[in-house]
């Protein structure tokens, strides 16, 4: 089982997503969460730290950040997937978008005013998140 982690990244009452560039792999201009694959010999808030740096240039503590939901789910290949996320709504750095080829737009949005273009597993943590639900699963 693959295992990512993404962060939701809380400021004034909205959340940050990144828009997909038109030539992503899977849902091109769809905006996500900030995160990734969890490397080898990595933990889950280390993968997250780095993600974290390498795309929006910010550092966050690994005690403040608040475990938001666990998605477990089989995606359209088939493969089995673990999705952990996380609240961050403190860090140090200014936000910067690093990886403008991948992500061309940066963008904030109310937890009930998300676009309609937010991939799917995303968009169902984030709400499931928001309403309390620690846990999911989906495809199996």
């Amino acid at each position: 089982m693959d295992v990512y982690v993404h962060g939701c990244i809380e400021k004034d009452g909205k959340i940050l997503l990144l828009l997909r560039s038109k030539n992503a792999s899977y849902f091109s201009n769809y905006y996500g969460l900030v995160g990734g694959k969890v490397d080898p010999d990595e933990s889950v808030k280390n993968a997250l730290i780095r993600e974290l740096q390498e795309e929006i240039n910010i550092f966050a503590d690994q005690h403040k950040m608040q475990l938001a939901h666990c998605l477990s789910f089989k995606n359209e290949k088939g493969m089995d997937l673990l999705n952990i996320m996380f609240k961050i709504s403190s860090w140090s750095g200014e936000i910067v978008n690093k990886e403008k080829e991948k992500h061309p737009e940066l963008a904030w949005f109310a937890v009930d005013e998300l676009p309609h273009n937010v991939i799917p597993r995303h968009r169902q943590a984030i709400e499931l998140a928001y309403k309390g639900v620690l846990y999911s699963e989906d495809g199996w």
